[in-house]
């Protein structure tokens, strides 16, 4: 017996593996960030900086493309997008409140 793969369900398999990349990459950035920034005031707040915006940037490679909100109205996209500025500007006001 021959296993084929539908194309549909290869291009989804790549398109996937390659947000996953993303998500690998940008983990790899915020843990740098962190690391080199935890001694000095400016660098710590340049490292949560950086983190807060690929954590913006992997939540939104999870919700378009392991959620498929991509396929979603424009309305939910918006509102997603509301949402993770709401929560991390949030975090970011904290911490700056906290210094």
């Amino acid at each position: 017996m021959s296993q084929h793969v539908h194309p549909e369900d290869a291009a989804w398999g790549r398109r996937l593996f390659r947000a996953w990349l993303v998500l690998v990459a940008l983990t790899i950035l915020s843990v740098t960030a962190a690391l080199l920034g935890h001694d000095d005031t400016r660098l710590s707040l340049a490292a949560v900086l950086v983190t807060l915006a690929a954590s913006f940037l992997k939540a939104r490679q999870v919700l378009d493309h392991f959620l498929d909100l991509r396929r979603a109205g424009s309305g939910w996209q918006a509102f997603f997008t509301a949402l993770l500025v709401l929560i991390l500007g949030g975090c970011l006001g904290c911490y700056v409140w906290a210094m």
